[in-house]
């Protein structure tokens, strides 16, 4: 920016970094769809969340009498990248009588892994604190979509 005054060269960099921001907030995604999206991940873990394996470490943990709703902490792995990614953004306000969803790190939770197969997910929901740490890779099981509900898959990978 040799050779404009220092005036100029304030308007140019504001007006560089507006049209930076005005990209950035062009690509995000709109908040209703993004509250759709966040509902659809809710049904997916609610129906997950009735199959045998995961029902019965949020009933283990409820028993316990530590909370009335088990804290549930959602993973998706992605073993091609060797990553892990949290499956709900923000706030999750994903609940039923007996669990909640929660972001934050807990020391005593039921950890659920998902992992992307053709047509929905298989899982693997355990405890996890410091008494109860596995995480062995295994899946217990597949949940697809058919039509609007989740149903859990006969085959396990």
């Amino acid at each position: 920016m040799v050779g404009f005054p220092r005036g100029i060269r304030s308007l140019l960099a504001v007006a560089g970094l507006g049209l930076v921001g005005a990209v950035g907030c062009a690509s995000t995604v709109p908040y209703a769809k993004r509250v759709e999206a966040e509902g659809d991940k809710c049904t997916l873990l609610q129906a997950l969340m009735r199959q045998p394996a995961p029902a019965q470490a949020v009933q283990k943990f409820v028993a316990e009498g530590k909370e009335a709703k088990a804290p549930v902490v959602v993973y998706v792995r992605r073993p091609e990248e060797a990553t892990l990614e949290r499956f709900f953004t923000g706030d999750a306000q994903c609940a039923d009588d007996s669990f909640k969803v929660v972001q934050e790190n807990v020391v005593d939770a039921v950890v659920v892994y998902l992992q992307e197969v053709q047509g929905g997910y298989a899982y693997d929901a355990q405890r996890s604190s410091p008494e109860h740490l596995t995480m062995d890779g295994r899946p217990q099981g597949t949940v697809r979509k058919d039509g609007t509900v989740w149903v859990a898959g006969a085959d396990v990978i």
